[in-house]
């Protein structure tokens, strides 16, 4: 058993979706899907102070030093 939670990055996503709109304009360049997706990942962690082996995720203290960005 886990107990995790997950967390977004508003400035992050908001500033891809910006620069993928910017792109599209200029360009007509579409954002590819992130490697091994099928979307474009604009980022998540999953945040926990119990890890388990195998899993990628950050603890809370990393969590709320990101928790923004």
């Amino acid at each position: 058993m886990i107990g995790a939670t997950s967390q977004q990055y508003p400035l992050l996503m908001a500033s891809k979706g910006i620069e993928a709109i910017a792109a599209w304009a200029k360009d007509g360049v579409k954002p590819a899907a992130t490697e091994g997706k099928d979307f474009f990942d604009t980022g998540v962690a999953l945040v926990t102070d119990k890890p388990a082996e195998g899993v990628e995720s950050i603890d809370t203290a990393e969590g709320t030093d990101l928790c923004w960005g």
